[in-house]
């Protein structure tokens, strides 16, 4: 009679470089790691209580103090996860500082992370781009990293406020909107998705976010959008 192999009883486990940083956060297992992420989840359950209490407009409208402070705590944050990088300045340009550099005293050393790229004012910022360009844009890419990490958890937050209010007035957090007609999305469009974009794209120096242009058009387009004989 044949018998078949019995299936070991341990999970195989990961030896990926991934895997290994994931293991230094202390789960003890998957069981482990699931609690700690509801805790997690509760933790900004309270993060959006107190701030729903701090501001009642929140989180439909967010505030400029409001976002002000947030960042400053998102901020403080994304510096711990993002190592500073040290650069080693040669004939004006950057490199990543070896041994060798860092044990050299003549040549200029520059540590870049979340703490010097917010050193600037963003009027010293845009200096850069022309007067030391390779600086600007590392610094940039910096910059660029912690406001999308910044931007990413104010959205959970925001999410997270949403149900809370959802549930308080017990409405199904299930429950979606009527679908706007395509006249609905095309003034929203123009009205918020648009002219956010244009915000953030002049903001880092986009050449081609041109206010007076988008408008020109903008005006343009919904014109003929809006006339009675458009086809």
């Amino acid at each position: 009679m044949a018998t078949s192999k019995a299936k070991s009883a341990t999970t195989q486990t990961s030896t990926t470089p991934i895997a290994d940083a994931i293991r230094e956060q202390g789960f003890a297992s998957v069981q482990d790691a699931g609690f700690q992420q509801a805790g997690a989840y509760q933790t900004t359950e309270s993060v959006a209580k107190y701030v729903m209490a701090q501001d009642a407009t929140f989180p439909t409208e967010v505030s400029s103090e409001i976002k002000d402070a947030l960042y400053g705590g998102y901020k403080m944050k994304f510096t711990q996860l993002l190592e500073p990088t040290v650069y080693a300045v040669i004939n004006d340009h950057y490199v990543i500082a070896t041994e060798e550099h860092m044990n050299t005293a003549n040549i200029e050393k520059i540590r870049i992370g979340v703490d010097h790229a917010y050193s600037y004012s963003q009027q010293e910022f845009g200096k850069l781009k022309n007067t030391r360009p390779a600086l600007h844009s590392l610094i940039g890419k910096v910059r660029d990293k912690t406001s999308t990490y910044c931007s990413n958890r104010l959205a959970e937050l925001k999410r997270v406020a949403i149900r809370l209010q959802k549930d308080a007035t017990g409405e199904e957090s299930s429950t979606r909107k009527a679908n706007k007609n395509f006249e609905e999305f095309v003034d929203d469009w123009f009205k918020d998705t648009a002219e956010d974009r244009l915000k953030t794209a002049k903001s880092r120096g986009d050449a081609t976010a041109d206010a007076k242009r988008f408008t020109n058009a903008k005006i343009a387009f919904m014109t003929k959008w809006r006339h009675a004989d458009a086809k």
